[in-house]
Parts: structure tokens; sequence; C-alpha cells
């Protein structure tokens, strides 16, 4: 009997909720150390002075303290820079470790017993740069402090179990990204569409996609079919600030995620994949843009 495929591609973005308090750090309960030779053990979620304390992990930049025996309190920033979505590294009160989107750090910390921290010494192909994968939340890299030297992040050792999402007007938009786009936090909402292109500015912050540009938007680009209808390659714009999925479904309701799993962007403005199709009347697929570290 002849097998029909319905090839519809729809497009489903997904985001994490609010983040807990301030206080709350999303560095990992174990894995929580940066090392010095020079300093010894730096600890990212310290039990001290209260329970939990520590660095948050955020989508534009990081805050809190760390702290290291030999060297005291390490300030990251204090989650508010004067712009709204990055410290300036310009002023004694507006400083501190930013985040570009996609796993990469810049900026400086600082500690009263060590002075600066560098994390933006390397451009941002260097092997040896601050940076965050986003697929696991494992640190990696080197920050570099002119009284300490060299500060090792990887090794496995310092891990963020989230990327911590402040959203005070509850409109499902991170506060940082829609101060980067907007003037205020009023302009765009759950169903605005500032640049006219039928996607809700809601939707552009989930898929990474500009709220200001006409032509860049979460779509598939291209679709063929092989092996009898048994294989589906899918190519769709993507961006490396999000992660993603492929899924398939025979009626709409139930989806499946494909065998690729959840999965980092391609290089470049698209990703390519290849599914396999199951038997059935009819398939529906879909990508899908997952916010990393949910």
């Amino acid at each position: 009997m002849h097998q029909k495929f319905q090839r519809h591609l729809s497009l489903l973005c997904l985001v994490g909720m609010m983040s807990a308090a301030h206080a709350d750090s999303t560095i990992s309960a174990t894995s929580k150390h940066a090392y010095s030779a020079n300093a010894g053990w730096i600890n990212w979620r310290p039990d001290q002075p209260s329970t939990p304390n520590g660095i948050n992990f955020g989508e534009s930049f990081l805050s809190g303290q760390a702290y290291g025996a030999n060297v005291g309190w390490i300030d990251f920033g204090d989650g508010t820079p004067s712009n709204g979505f990055s410290y300036q590294n310009n002023s004694a009160t507006d400083y501190g470790v930013n985040h570009d989107g996609t796993g990469n750090l810049s900026g400086m910390a600082y500690g009263a017993n060590v002075g600066w921290i560098n994390f933006g010494w390397a451009p941002a192909n260097s092997p040896d740069r601050p940076r965050v994968n986003l697929l696991t939340g494992v640190f990696s890299g080197f920050a570099y402090s002119v009284n300490l030297g060299w500060i090792n992040l990887g090794s496995g050792s310092l891990i963020t179990t989230a990327m911590r999402l402040v959203d005070t007007d509850g409109d499902g938009i991170d506060d940082a990204w829609e101060r980067s786009h907007f003037p205020d936090l009023i302009t765009a909402t759950t169903t605005s569409d500032a640049d006219k292109d039928g996607v809700s500015d809601r939707d552009e912050y989930r898929a990474g996609t500009s709220p200001i540009s006409s032509t860049d938007y979460f779509k598939v680009a291209s679709t063929s079919f092989s092996g009898g209808n048994t294989q589906a390659t899918i190519t769709f714009t993507s961006d490396p600030s999000r992660l993603y999925r492929i899924e398939t479904s025979d009626n709409l309701v139930s989806w499946q995620n494909s065998s690729h799993g959840t999965f980092a962007a391609d290089p470049g403005t698209t990703t390519t994949r290849t599914v396999t199709l199951t038997s059935g009347d009819k398939r529906f697929i879909r990508a899908v843009a997952v916010k990393p570290l949910p």
C-alpha cells in the first residue's frame, strides 16, 4: 500500500521559567571550584555567609561573589549594569563578567585582596578563552590576574546547572535581552511584533532572532526526502545562543524527539539534520529551538 507522507514542518520555541532570587547560585553544589596555582581553590558557590551563595550565570552577564580561603571575596558584578544588559567595565561601580549569549565570557572580576581578574584577554576562537559549554554547563579556559596569574576554569571542576533568567515584568522575555533591543521593559510584550515579520517579540527572544529585523526569524529554509520517504533532511535557521531538537509526530499531539537529541547549532546561520521516519500514513516534522541550560 502506498504511504502518503504529509511533510508538515512547524516551529516551536521553548524557554525556561523565571529564575529564583539572586542568592540562589546557578553553580553546581559539587562542581564549584576554579583553581589558581598561586591562590589554591576558588569556590564559586561558597557556603558563607549564607547558603546558598555564589555566582549566577546569566544570559548576558554573571553576578555574585566567589570565595577563596587565600584570597577572600571576588566580585563578579552586582547584576545591575548601567545599560541593563552588559557591564561596561569603565568605572568603579559598573564592572563585572559578561556573557555574549553563546558561552564566551569577557569583562572583569574584582577582589579587594587580588585586584582585577580579566576574563576577556583572548579572542573568542582561542581554546583558552573563558567560556561555558551551553549543552553541558561545563566551564573551560583561563582567567588572568596580574597578582594571581592564571586561574583555571576547566578540568570539569566548575559547572553551572542553569542559565539565569530575570523577567521582572513576567512577559517571558529576559530583561537584559529586552533592554538590549528596546528602550524599556514595556515596549515588548507577549504579543508585540516590533519588526512586523509575523513573529512575536517573545518568540523572537525564544528563538534567539532579532525582534527589529523583519528578515531574521526562526524558519525552515529547505527540506528534502529520500529512501522512499524514509528519511527527511531539514535545514533551518539557527543561532549559536540556542540549542535545537528535531521532533516527529503522526498526529500533531504526541511528539517524539529524534535520535539527534538536543544539539548545538552548526557553524553559520543555518543547521541541517537528517532524520529517519517510521512507517505510517502521515508524518509531521518540526524543528524546535531550546533555551540552553533551562
